[in-house]
């Protein structure tokens, strides 16, 4: 296995109904997705990440940029859920986040720092998670762009590269959900076959080739309605030379909009001169 500091790469979803000052009384029927999400913080604890990348596709967007939060503390909040009083806040890992800005440039991408922004739900959801099962440390907040399929999938690379030059255990996340059509009281409406499209996403995981989800019919994609597929791409991007440790841990649809949390790969934390096992 190549040496690296990318220790864990994940799918995570992003309903703010998730969030229990949002959900309320609707929490029983996201309880499979929180769970899982609490076994998907102690997978990135005990990987030993430092630092936390995410990617959410509802960050601001650029049709040819990627962006970047740009603040010394990134802060989100739910009160657009009428949740205020849910709030995330979290230091930012400049260090990293110029290493991949420099990386990116290097490959002829551009990533644009944005600032007096709130954090988007994508981004808030997943950390609001990390953070309340015990994970602490930075982050890095990242938004995709309108460049095809290939620049998503090298941008992830340009990610892994800034990684392995910081030094330090990192973990990067996928937000995004899938369909968002697979049933008839669905908030996107409904599409009979949406449903293809997570099957297609699941089977890749499960059979420990995530790289096929790249592969999907664009066709299918837009029938589905889905919003984590770049997100994904660029996950995979980052991690397509490691052996893959896939594994769905968790998948459910109770409103029409496919929830799935997922490892994409763990590796052993790296040890440090005098750490032990």
């Amino acid at each position: 296995m190549p040496q690296t500091f990318l220790s864990f790469a994940g799918i995570a979803p992003h309903p703010p109904i998730m969030i229990p000052e949002v959900g309320r009384d609707a929490i029983p029927q996201v309880r499979g997705s929180i769970d899982a999400m609490r076994e998907f913080t102690k997978r990135i604890i005990s990987a030993g990440a430092q630092t936390v990348v995410c990617i959410s596709p509802h960050a601001p967007l650029e049709e040819t940029c990627f962006v970047a939060y740009d603040e010394p503390v990134l802060y989100g909040d739910f009160s657009r859920f009428r949740a205020p009083e849910a709030k995330v806040a979290v230091p930012l890992d400049d260090q990293l986040l110029q290493l991949i800005a420099a990386s990116a440039a290097r490959q002829g991408y551009s990533i644009v720092s944005i600032q007096n922004y709130t954090l988007d739900h994508g981004t808030a959801v997943p950390l609001y998670f990390l953070q309340r099962y015990g994970w602490q440390g930075k982050f890095v907040a990242l938004g995709y762009s309108f460049l095809t399929d290939e620049d998503h999938l090298r941008f992830g690379s340009c990610i892994r590269d800034a990684v392995d030059q910081v030094g330090y255990t990192v973990a990067l996340v996928a937000s995004g959900d899938l369909s968002h059509r697979l049933t008839p009281d669905a908030p996107a409406g409904y599409v009979p076959d949406a449903y293809l499209f997570d099957d297609e996403v699941i089977k890749a995981i499960r059979e420990g080739v995530p790289e096929r989800i790249a592969r999907i019919d664009p066709h299918l994609r837009r029938r589905a309605g889905e919003c984590g597929f770049r997100s994904i791409l660029v996950a995979i991007g980052a991690v397509r030379d490691l052996p893959f440790n896939s594994e769905v841990l968790h998948y459910e649809a109770p409103f029409g909009v496919g929830y799935l949390v997922a490892q994409l790969t763990r590796g052993a934390p790296i040890l440090y001169p005098g750490e032990q096992e």
